[in-house]
């Protein structure tokens, strides 16, 4: 078995002035797993048994979903081009400015997560693709 390279590719903004573009990766599952392990708490209560009957445990679950948003465009924005902050200075692509990105650009966090609806699409046909050569 082999490791192979990360898929990225390049999404442009529609309809942006500036001509912006999102360097997206496709996420393994073991990175997505990753997320999944931080954001989401799972706890095990035991319930005080009837006389005569074993405990059972009641699982709960909960997803920090702000969390989970932050923690997956983290990892798969991975560079964009023509990013300008309020003062009209380009910003580079790092962990603080895309955290500005998902606050303050509006639909920057949709548009995102179509990217990555589109390319986990491309790459399940692009599988298959190559399964039947």
């Amino acid at each position: 078995m082999r490791i192979t390279k990360a898929i990225e590719r390049w999404f442009k903004i529609p309809k942006d002035p500036d001509k912006a573009r999102v360097l997206v990766k496709h996420l393994r599952p073991g990175e997505v797993q990753d997320i999944i392990d931080q954001v989401m708490v799972q706890e095990i209560v035991y319930e005080q048994p009837e006389e005569g009957e074993n405990p059972k445990g009641v699982l709960t679950q909960k997803n920090n979903r702000k969390m989970d948003r932050e923690k997956t465009i983290l990892a798969c924005v991975t560079n964009w081009e023509n990013f300008y902050d309020e003062e009209g200075k380009l910003m580079a692509c790092d962990e603080a400015n895309i955290m500005r990105a998902i606050k303050m650009i509006d639909g920057f966090t949709d548009f995102v997560g179509d990217c990555r609806k589109t390319l986990t699409e491309d790459v399940g046909n692009e599988m298959v693709a190559q399964k039947k050569t």
